[in-house]
């Protein structure tokens, strides 16, 4: 009997990238039974007519403002229906990135290392168009007290425990999705990932990442965003303040909720120290 996994994510105006990480799943990973909730957010490129013609494929839709956390948000909601009505018994969800190109049998090897532990969320690393370097992975803090973190991926066959994830690729059991709910609604687009990580630990789960990529996914670059030093301060402090940077409310809130009052104070703030000073 196959593994039943749901996969959700969110897309907008990247049809071609978004059909091909479905397909990838559902044709390359032979041991699993896939059913999919993508919420596609106002796409105008045709994405959404082109997954509704895909099998065992739902397509919720979005008004255009609803941005990564907010997308996946929607996927989430209705997955939880399902699931809570019956009408779904998956045993596994899947995070993932419309973007990734995956690997043949890279989630069929995620379920292998999980075996029999039924509060073990696994994150597939994604790597560089060189196939070699890390893009994303697992978030290790490398502080107790400030936000502080390096993405890993593990080096042997085990898995590497880690505190929170990229949700480019993660396998969670179903048991530990419905504890954990939604995505925290105070998030649009960045950081909804990361706390949801975070909320998943608090309801029990251990998150492991795998020394295995699944699939290829370059790393956005830091250009044209508030951490380009070329720019003007202007344009910084506005990019920085968008839905697509990181709101003084939502770090703010992310910091305070996952460490402490004075990380949160300080480190709300110095994003703004570094702009002022052009670095």
């Amino acid at each position: 009997m196959k593994i039943k996994v749901l996969g959700l994510a969110t897309c907008f105006n990247r049809k071609e990238k978004t059909v091909n990480a479905i397909k990838r799943l559902a044709e390359g990973n032979k041991k699993i039974e896939f059913d999919f909730i993508i919420a596609d957010d106002n796409s105008r490129d045709g994405t959404a007519e082109a997954l509704a013609e895909i099998d065992r494929v739902e397509v919720m839709h979005g008004d255009g403002n609803s941005y990564y956390t907010g997308g996946m948000r929607i996927a989430i909601a209705r997955a939880l229906e399902l699931i809570g009505d019956g009408s779904m018994t998956p045993d596994y969800i899947l995070l993932f990135n419309d973007d990734v190109d995956f690997y043949e049998e890279s989630i069929d090897g995620l379920i292998e290392r999980n075996s029999d532990a039924v509060n073990r969320i696994w994150v597939g690393p994604t790597c560089e168009s060189d196939g070699v370097s890390l893009s994303y992975g697992g978030i290790a803090r490398t502080s107790n007290w400030k936000p502080k973190f390096k993405i890993v991926k593990a080096d042997k066959y085990e898995g590497l425990r880690v505190n929170t994830f990229n949700a480019n690729c993660v396998l969670i059991p179903t048991n530990i999705f419905i504890k954990t709910g939604n995505m925290d609604p105070v998030y649009h687009h960045s950081l909804g990932d990361f706390d949801y990580g975070y909320m998943t630990v608090k309801q029990g789960a251990e998150i492991y990442v795998s020394d295995a990529y699944v699939g290829m996914c370059p790393n956005n670059s830091e250009k044209g965003t508030w951490r380009d030093a070329s720019m003007s301060r202007k344009a910084r402090f506005k990019a920085k303040e968008s839905i697509k940077g990181v709101p003084f409310k939502e770090f703010y809130h992310y910091i305070l909720k996952n460490y402490n009052f004075p990380a949160a104070v300080i480190f709300s703030i110095s994003p703004y120290i570094r702009i002022l000073l052009g670095i």
